[in-house]
């Protein structure tokens, strides 16, 4: 019984599909791929008739095409991955700083009970009973040449040797009054 010979078909198939995995179709790479039969010179005989009909050309546009295609894909996933993990890292950072931002007011509002709890205890009276305009008044210092340090410097000037008498101490300094006695807790009243 005579053995049926290798085809070009078988050939080409196997040529193909070499292609596609990206290796090299030589005599050998093919006979092995068809199970060691056929012989090298009829698939090479075979291998340079499919390289001279272009059909080859055609199939390595496709493959190129899709192995492209297949980069091009795990490109994009390899850059969803990687977004989705920035972002993830960004979130877990911006909750972090929340709950930061959070401790310290919480801190901050501690500090001013404790404060005004303070506030209230030295000046005898609850803070939330007072209207607001009396709050402020409280809070803000008052204003009277005595207690600015310098005096009222516009009265100074004009009138540092016409008579007009301002008991600051700057206005001691500067009408060299040195001789004037005066108590410091008289000028600056701390109440």
């Amino acid at each position: 019984m005579a053995r049926s010979g290798l085809t070009k078909s078988q050939v080409r198939v196997v040529r193909d599909r070499l292609l596609a995995e990206g290796a090299y179709p030589s005599a050998d790479a093919v006979r092995r791929a068809l199970g060691d039969t056929g012989s090298k010179s009829t698939i090479h005989k075979y291998l340079k008739e499919l390289e001279g009909e272009g059909a080859g050309a055609g199939l390595q546009r496709a493959d190129t095409e899709r192995a492209l295609q297949d980069l091009i894909a795990q490109l994009a996933e390899q850059l969803h991955l990687e977004a989705e993990r920035h972002m993830r890292k960004l979130h877990a950072q911006q909750e972090q700083a929340l709950r930061d931002k959070d401790r310290e007011l919480a801190e901050l509002r501690d500090t001013v009970a404790l404060l005004t709890a303070r506030l209230e205890k030295l000046e005898g009276a609850p803070l939330a009973d007072q209207a607001p305009a009396q709050v402020r008044e409280r809070a803000s210092p008052r204003r009277s040449p005595a207690t600015d340090g310098l005096g009222n410097f516009g009265v100074l000037m004009s009138n540092s040797r016409c008579g007009s008498r301002d008991i600051s101490p700057f206005s001691s300094v500067l009408t060299s009054a040195r001789s004037d006695a005066f108590e410091i807790d008289d000028l600056w009243p701390l109440k």
